[in-house]
């Protein structure tokens, strides 16, 4: 269910990026999953909603970029489920560490798409850097705000369901 509903939330968009990536409250059902069910059902669960979301938007270059974009970014949201939520700085924590996880994969990814043969390696990273920074910030910012509340005032929502 929580999965369905990461899937409907991400192609309700704040704003979309121009190559891809886009803010949206897609990751926070994730987020939840992976708190109430732990590291290993969150990153499964967030590895298929990275294919899923093939189906709705796809964005490929370069086949290590389709590993990186999708089922390897999204399965970092499962990071988050490596604590449990029991304050809100937790989970402020526990999704800023996944959320930047998941940054750094789709930087590596994105400098396959920005290379060319004038540019270094590096200057492809920092590209890729910015330009996800554009998406990936607010995000994050918005979701950490989003789960602090939830664990603040509705601990049943993020609490471990073993």
């Amino acid at each position: 269910m929580l999965l369905a509903a990461a899937l409907a939330l991400s192609n309700i968009k704040l704003f979309q990026m121009p190559s891809g990536g886009s803010v949206s409250l897609g990751v926070l059902p994730l987020l939840l999953l992976s708190a109430r069910h732990g590291l290993a059902t969150g990153c499964a669960s967030g590895a298929l909603l990275g294919l899923l979301m093939l189906t709705t938007r796809p964005f490929i270059v370069h086949p290590a970029q389709f590993v990186l974009d999708y089922p390897l970014a999204y399965a970092a949201i499962g990071l988050a489920g490596m604590v449990s939520w029991q304050t809100p700085a937790k989970a402020a924590t526990a999704t800023t560490l996944a959320n930047v996880i998941r940054l750094l994969l789709h930087v590596v990814a994105g400098a396959v798409f920005f290379v060319t043969g004038k540019d270094t390696f590096m200057q492809a990273i920092a590209a890729s850097c910015l330009y996800n920074l554009g998406h990936m910030l607010p995000e994050t910012v918005i979701c950490v705000i989003l789960v602090s509340y939830i664990a603040r005032n509705h601990q049943a929502l993020c609490a471990r369901q073993n």
